[in-house]
This record gives structure tokens, sequence and C-alpha cells, in this order.
């Protein structure tokens, strides 16, 4: 399956090549998906603006957490495989975790993992969190990591949006969500 829009090549335009060869997969290669956005110096930079991936207000465990149970909730098989390659042994989430992540297993997340998860599933089947729901999230989350987490929902949900709409295949050897 190829891309809906040709994605780069190497060597990459000025404009785009440092981004781009910073952010590449264990293999040297740089993924599809920034290939493809990366042929709009416009939505490229806006996209790497809004990644949320360098260090912010959530360890790296929840934000990987967090965008986990999106990819799952969603059916973002490009993103799911991406962090399962890249964060998943770095933030020791474990197959079992990631089984649970995809509601295929349980797992008995901490307080604040299990308030995080249902606050990702609120967003995604209600797109707001009720007085209760909010209250559950705050307290275990300062404001600005609450910020982050719904920033992280509303971002992953965008990336599958771009993925799915121009047909970017997963990455060659990332897993798939589990099914």
């Amino acid at each position: 399956m190829s891309p809906r829009i040709v994605p780069l090549a190497p060597p990459y335009a000025d404009d785009v090549a440092p981004s781009m060869t910073r952010r590449t997969l264990p293999d040297g290669r740089t993924p599809m998906l920034f290939r493809v956005i990366g042929t709009s110096p416009r939505a490229w930079g806006k996209f790497i603006a809004g990644s949320l991936l360098d260090p912010g207000p959530l360890s790296m465990r929840a934000r990987e957490l967090a965008i986990f149970r999106t990819a799952a909730r969603i059916g973002a098989d490009y993103e799911w495989g991406m962090h399962a390659t890249l964060f998943a042994e770095r933030c020791a989430i474990d197959e079992a975790q990631l089984l649970a992540l995809a509601g295929k297993g349980d797992h008995d997340w901490t307080a604040d993992e299990a308030a995080l998860i249902a606050t990702v599933d609120a967003l995604i089947d209600d797109r707001h969190l009720s007085d209760t729901q909010h209250a559950r999230m705050a307290e275990h989350f300062t404001p600005e990591q609450q910020l982050e987490i719904v920033q992280l929902v509303g971002f992953y949900q965008a990336v599958g949006l771009i993925v799915g709409a121009f047909a970017i295949p997963p990455e060659p050897g990332t897993p798939h969500i589990p099914a």
C-alpha cells in the first residue's frame, strides 16, 4: 500500500532536513507519516510544534499511556506500532499492560493511571468531561497536566485522521493493536 501523497525522499530540502533527520526509527529511516506531512513545510511546522513528544508536565509513562489508549480506542494502528516500537520498553509498559490498554485484558493500574485512562475514554466517547470525570482527573493531575492530557488525546486523534485520509501504511516491522 502506498500513501495517497508521495512522501519526501532524501535528500530533504533545507527547510525540513534538520527536523526530518532528528526523528528517525531505530534503523535510521524517517517515518512515512513524517515524510508525507513534510511535503508541506507549513503542515510539517505545525505538526512538529504540536506533537507533545518533548519533555512536558507529564511523565513519559503517563504520556505514552494516554497515547496508547487513544490509539487503541480510535484504531490508530500506525501510531500504536510507532509508540510500541519507540517508547513502550523505555516507559516500562509491558505486554500485559499493552493488552489492557487495547481493551484485551485487565491490569491493576495505579490510581493516577486509572484516572488517566478513564479520562482518555471519556474524551473519546463524549468529547467532554462531566464534573465527576474532571474531579477524578484533577485529583491526580495539575491543571497543566490536565491540559496536556486533553491535548494529547486531540493531537493523536488528528494523527489518526491524517494516517487514514492519506492511506499511510504502518511502518514495516512495527506491531499492530492487539486484536
